[in-house]
């Protein structure tokens, strides 16, 4: 009797306050677990990107051309260029010399133009004619009609006459022998500056030729080097295409 009496008085455990743990435990793990899992996806969606991005990164390296031919065809590049540069240094020399070719003829032509007039161009021979191709002999036709004329003076004057103008017919023919010797002296130096304005023109001429042959070696020397780049640039442009599509039919046949 005692005992029952004894165990009748202890109060019985809360089955809701057991339930209610229960649940709070069931909900805390499946939070967690849900957590864990929907990390879990991420993951799984990160490294699918991942994947995709790589393969698609593999994909584009397969396609390019490989780094031996890259880097040949820009040494090719840096090559021509610096023959580009070598050429318009040698065009903007050549085009200087031209400059002053055509400053030094403008300024000879000034000069002739200075010396022998206007028309220098038919005064320099160049159509030659007989009072021009014998300068020497033209000054002794002009020196015998000199001395016809002074000749003809001294017989046409008058009988009359004679002996009041003595003295004016002597200070006249002085003059006129005087007038023909400075006439004589400057057909002589016009003469010698014709040949020394002609044996410069032959020069100038000669150099001038000299000039032009030597522009003609260097163009056609400059058109064979561009040429012979120019060969190899197809060459090796024709390489470059023949490696893409051979590497095109290796990544079709990869991929098939």
């Amino acid at each position: 009797m005692r005992r029952a009496q004894s165990t009748r008085h202890y109060a019985r455990p809360s089955l809701a306050l057991a339930t209610d743990d229960m649940g709070m435990l069931r909900e805390g793990d499946e939070s967690s677990e849900d957590a864990l899992r929907r990390q879990l996806i991420e993951r799984e969606r990160e490294i699918d990107k991942l994947k995709l991005t790589v393969q698609t990164l593999q994909d584009q390296l397969a396609q390019r051309p490989p780094i031996e031919a890259v880097q040949e065809l820009q040494q090719e590049f840096k090559n021509l260029e610096l023959i580009l540069q070598g050429t318009q240094r040698e065009n903007e020399k050549c085009m200087a010399d031209a400059e002053r070719q055509k400053m030094r003829e403008k300024m000879l032509e000034r000069e002739l133009t200075r010396l022998a007039g206007d028309n220098w161009q038919m005064n320099l021979e160049i159509t030659q004619t007989p009072t021009s191709a014998n300068p020497l002999r033209s000054g002794t036709n002009l020196h015998q009609r000199s001395n016809t004329l002074s000749r003809a003076v001294h017989s046409s004057s008058p009988v009359s006459l004679r002996g009041s103008s003595h003295s004016r017919q002597s200070s006249f023919s002085k003059q006129v022998v005087v007038d023909q010797n400075q006439y004589e002296e400057d057909e002589v130096a016009q003469a010698l500056e014709g040949n020394d304005e002609k044996r410069q023109k032959e020069e100038y001429r000669a150099a001038q030729r000299a000039h032009l042959e030597q522009l003609r070696m260097l163009i056609l020397g400059m058109e064979q080097r561009l040429e012979v780049r120019e060969e190899k640039l197809v060459k090796v442009v024709e390489k470059a295409e023949a490696e893409g599509k051979r590497y095109e039919a290796a990544a079709a046949s990869v991929g098939a």
